[in-house]
């Protein structure tokens, strides 16, 4: 790659990174169209007319950091377009809500619906009607049952085999430990889980996973279970959340109640959980450039949209992992303002 001169006046990171992003999936998908479009065209190619603007829509679960930065960078590739019709969607945290969206999307014959699914088994049939309708579904870090066009995602297993790691060094490789985990269902809970649980058990004979519950992703309740799981054993030196604000849940019940020698894991990297770990409150967490998996991901639905291809024409769904970096105090002052979402 030719390297880029940051400083050059007018230079913006983001919009070069955009534009790098639709120039990769670009290269990467070309072999793709080109198989796929072998096997069936699309119902515009097939009756002769070509079409010139798209429309898409982001289904996300709600509005929280994660999706909304995954929702920015698409926009960002989007309006670079000029030719697509880009729509968010709020699904509440619930199943019924976003399979009615997806209803809603198939109807009004979109050319590509990204989706995180509030349930990976709840979302396969809409997913499938989709697929019959020739739809290609991009799905972002939340995998589905159902096979589709793509899963875009952060490196989920592996980053938790990490993470259990620095907490195992952090803590000096033993004692009680806890996690602050995500409902069942969700295929981000279980590589999220077993990645940690797998490399404790492995490598550290001393660490001992004491409870493992749901806060269902939320902060409060966080704070409230680990309060809960703190009156039942005082000996806990280790949290694991398994996203951020659950993370910062647990920060806050152990600020309020003034203990100390605790260490305190979450999962994703937003901007809050990075300034925590600053301030000496959280330990560390997985950080990845959101910005830029909604990028890469709006990229492929560009040129999957803009190329044609029916999402019945896959051999089977596409898989890409974003680069990650576990963010201690140690290195947290190394993600620019730029990076943080």
């Amino acid at each position: 790659m030719t390297a880029v001169d940051e400083h050059v006046p007018g230079f913006n990171r983001r919009k070069f990174l955009g534009v790098s992003a639709a120039i990769g999936a670009a290269a990467v998908m070309s072999p793709l169209l080109e198989a796929c479009t072998s096997k069936s065209k699309s119902a515009a190619a097939a009756s002769g007319a070509k079409k010139t603007s798209y429309k898409m829509v982001w289904i996300q679960i709600q509005p929280q950091a994660t999706s909304t930065a995954w929702g920015e960078g698409m926009k960002e590739v989007a309006d670079n377009q000029k030719n697509i019709d880009f729509q968010v969607q709020d699904g509440q945290n619930k199943a019924d809500t976003q399979i009615n969206l997806m209803n809603t999307a198939i109807a009004g014959g979109v050319d590509c619906i990204f989706l995180q699914p509030a349930d990976s088994v709840a979302l396969a049939p809409s997913i499938k009607k989709a697929k019959a309708a020739g739809i290609p579904v991009i799905t972002l870090n939340i995998d589905a049952k159902e096979a589709h066009a793509a899963h875009v995602e952060m490196n989920h297993y592996f980053g938790a085999m990490e993470i259990a790691d620095a907490m195992a060094k952090a803590i000096g490789g033993k004692g009680d430990v806890v996690i602050l985990n995500a409902p069942p269902g969700i295929t981000i809970r279980d590589l999220r889980t077993n990645g940690f649980k797998d490399q404790m058990k492995a490598k550290y004979p001393n660490i001992n996973v004491a409870a493992d519950q749901s806060a269902e992703w939320d902060r409060k309740k966080a704070q409230d279970l680990f309060n809960t799981m703190y009156a039942a054993n005082s000996k806990i030196v280790g949290v694991y959340g398994v996203n951020d604000d659950m993370a910062l849940g647990a920060v806050d019940a152990v600020k309020a109640k003034g203990l100390k020698g605790i260490s305190i894991f979450g999962n994703d990297g937003e901007k809050a959980a990075i300034e925590a770990i600053e301030a000496g409150d959280l330990t560390g967490t997985q950080y990845t450039d959101v910005w830029q998996q909604g990028r890469f991901a709006m990229s492929a639905g560009t040129v999957l949209a803009s190329g044609g291809v029916n999402a019945n024409s896959f051999g089977q769904q596409g898989h890409l992992l974003m680069p990650y970096t576990i963010v201690t105090k140690d290195n947290a002052g190394t993600i620019p303002a730029s990076a943080r979402w």
